[in-house]
């Protein structure tokens, strides 16, 4: 998709956002985050690809200032409807693709939470940019949630694999560019019962999204024979990995 395409997709599909498969890693992500000293109560921090604020909101009550980055108007939107909730006073909003930011190191620490394409050499120096004491990447390594994304896929006839979440891509780079890092996984037992009919309106609001058709029977074709009086048992171990790094001076 182009960046304009992703932008829209976002925005389609933000009242359908779900941190559900992340099960407590957030909490235990910025937990570990200041155990390490990653993170420190006097920090100003730039979170790119905030989204709704799955870990705004959890890192707002630690930091200094806290500005939230995004490229979706409506993700941005239902995290300001968070923050009045909250009471939190020191987080900023700032809607602004992430490829077109201009950094500057007026930030104590940089980091990317889910954001797509934060690996790439190009963000990652962007990042370096924007921090003057830690970066920090949180990515999926094995979200079993998005099992059903991959067969609704294939059933439309593109091979669609999440197996770039297995990449050292950011490890490589780092390693090659003489940076001392460190890598976590963590993981999360996920259970969850869900009426098929909650399965099948998210999967076509999302391909909605992506411009497909509708996907109805596909949903039901793939979940029907593992469905028991309307409910679907998921039952599995998520993963996500951790990577901090002190920037280049």
């Amino acid at each position: 998709m182009s960046p304009q395409q992703i932008i829209e997709f976002w925005n389609e599909y933000a009242g359908n956002y779900s941190s559900f498969q992340q099960g407590d890693l957030p909490e235990r992500i910025i937990e570990r985050l200041f155990e390490t000293e990653t993170l420190k109560p006097d920090y100003s921090v730039l979170e790119i690809g905030s989204g709704p604020g799955t870990y705004s909101l959890k890192l707002a009550p630690r930091v200094r200032i806290l500005t939230c980055m995004d490229s979706s108007e409506k993700m941005l939107d239902i995290l300001g409807r968070s923050i009045k909730n909250s009471g939190y006073t020191n987080i900023e909003r700032f809607l602004e693709d992430w490829n077109e930011y201009v950094p500057k190191k007026g930030y104590d620490a940089c980091i990317a939470t889910l954001c797509p394409g934060s690996g790439s050499e190009e963000s990652l120096i962007r990042m370096e940019k924007s921090a003057r004491r830690s970066c920090i990447i949180v990515s999926w390594y094995a979200n079993h949630g998005d099992d059903l994304n991959e067969k609704i896929w294939k059933e439309l006839g593109r091979d669609y694999s999440y197996d770039i979440r297995k990449s050292t891509g950011v490890q490589d780079w780092l390693k090659e560019n003489g940076r001392e890092f460190k890598m976590e996984i963590l993981s999360t037992h996920i259970t969850q019962d869900i009426p098929l009919t909650d399965i099948i309106t998210r999967e076509k609001s999302a391909f909605k999204a992506y411009g497909q058709r509708d996907v109805e029977e596909i949903v039901k074709k793939i979940l029907e024979p593992c469905t028991m009086n309307g409910i679907v048992h998921f039952d599995h171990i998520n993963e996500m990995k951790l990577i901090y790094w002190k920037p280049a001076e």
